[in-house]
């Protein structure tokens, strides 16, 4: 259990139940012993939670309105739950140039931090306030290349975490919905083919028909009559199998190529939209919670 874990389970404790931990809490000795443990007991990890002062009249005040201390702390501890360049990683965003070899010119370099000065966001427009995390953007608008390297003018843009959290949700939702529409168009492309199918099948079975009908006809004839219907018969045959043969080749390659070039396409679209789906169930919780710390 890390101390931050520790930290976010105390201040829950707090909120939900209105009092401090006793120091042999029942249901809390796992949490009890991993904070002796990290910050050598349990007050000084309740001191570095915001929950207790060394002041006993403070003490007793921050025992009796466990919600307002959970309010001015858990802003702090929603921030801190989340390690370095987290959101970079979840947004997937380019951190620094390339090492080793200077980044393509114009391509923008991100980072993550904590404001130390009021910034406004690119997006809403709205205020980053001091000590809250935020994304920066430093992209270059370019000029000309000279003799000193490449000039141009450098712009930076700051966000909100969670208006790029919900820009990028909205854009997984795009993309879903835009890979269920393909799939359903794919789909039926393929009902397309296994309709032209089930026809060329037919007319298969048409062929063969007149075939056999032609070599009755001809079986029936006396010797003058098959001289006569020789020819003909032949002809007709040659150029029903032949037919035949044209629609099996047709039947094969829809069979062969066709529909499983659309299945895997399918599958595919299947994929992306199951690692879409899991990418949103990630930011999804994010922005509850950033949003619940912001309100609180």
């Amino acid at each position: 259990m890390s101390s931050e874990d520790i930290i976010l389970r105390l201040i829950k404790f707090v909120s939900e139940t209105g009092r401090l931990p006793e120091p042999d809490e029942p249901g809390l000795e796992n949490l009890l012993n991993a904070a002796n443990k990290h910050f050598g007991s349990l007050e000084n990890a309740l001191k570095i939670a915001g929950l207790l002062t060394s002041n006993a009249k403070n003490t007793h005040r921050v025992r009796r309105q466990p919600s307002v201390v959970h309010a001015q702390t858990s802003k702090t501890a929603t921030w801190s739950a989340y390690p370095k360049d987290y959101f970079l990683n979840l947004l997937n965003l380019t951190r620094t140039s390339h090492y080793g070899s200077p980044a393509p010119d114009g391509t923008p370099t991100w980072w993550e931090r904590r404001a130390n000065a009021e910034y406004q966001c690119s997006t809403c427009n709205q205020t980053i306030e001091k000590g809250e995390r935020y994304l920066a953007r430093r992209k270059l608008r370019p000029g000309m290349r000279g003799i000193y390297g490449y000039r141009g003018t450098y712009s930076t843009d700051y966000y909100h975490i969670v208006c790029l959290l919900r820009k990028a949700k909205a854009e997984i939702e795009k993309n879903i919905t835009a890979a269920n529409s393909e799939i359903n168009g794919i789909k039926g492309q393929i009902a397309d083919f296994t309709k032209e199918i089930s026809l060329k099948r037919v007319q298969i079975g048409e062929c063969q028909s007149l075939i056999q009908q032609v070599k009755e006809d001809y079986a029936q004839r006396d010797f003058w009559g098959k001289v006569r219907k020789w020819f003909g018969s032949r002809y007709t045959m040659w150029s029903k199998n032949r037919e035949i043969s044209r629609l099996e080749g047709e039947i094969a390659h829809m069979q062969n190529e066709e529909i499983p070039e659309r299945e895997t396409r399918i599958s595919q679209l299947r994929r992306r939209i199951n690692d879409l789906e899991r990418k949103l169930n990630e930011i999804d919780p994010r922005i509850q919670e950033i949003v619940s710390c912001q309100q609180a």
